[in-house]
């Protein structure tokens, strides 16, 4: 696998066309998209786009889409992670998600995202679950190859009197 930069439309709307709730919108508006080629097929197999992006709180949300369940490991993760964390300095990355879509979900927290809240019928029929992942989260993610390993306490040796 290896990623795709600098095809921002292209990649945005590939994922698109993969979200059911956003297959009738117009797509993302002004986007970062990195896509993952499957470097044996020379396709395409998942996106992420970056959108919304809030520079004056150091925001920005999240959108993705695969076509294969291996799409993504550690050194694509950390690759693509290093968009919003340290080109952007972002504080948060947000998610949101439709209730019903458990994969999606389960990704996600698994990726280290939190459910931090619940729009209720906020995609018509179904309600939109908010996940946010915290820079200082991902700081600490198993899957961030960078992350801050914390050294030992060191104990002095003392004699108890």
């Amino acid at each position: 696998m290896r990623l795709l930069i600098g095809k921002d439309p292209l990649v945005a709307e590939w994922v698109r066309r993969r979200i059911p709730h956003m297959t009738h919108s117009k797509g993302f508006g002004q986007c970062v998209a990195i896509g993952v080629i499957n470097e044996a097929k020379s396709e395409l197999v998942g996106g992420v786009v970056f959108h919304d992006y809030r520079q004056s709180v150091r925001s920005i949300e999240w959108s993705a889409a695969s076509d294969q369940p291996n799409w993504l490991n550690v050194e694509i993760i950390n690759q693509i992670m290093r968009y919003p964390f340290d080109q952007l300095n972002c504080v948060r990355i947000t998610a949101i998600i439709p209730r019903r879509n458990k994969r999606s979900r389960a990704f996600k927290e698994k990726f280290g995202f939190r459910q931090e809240g619940l729009v209720r019928r906020g995609f018509g029929g179904d309600d939109a679950c908010i996940y946010g992942l915290l820079a200082s989260d991902w700081k600490k993610s198993r899957f961030n190859l960078r992350r801050e390993v914390k050294a030992a306490p060191v104990i002095e040796d003392r004699q108890v009197a």
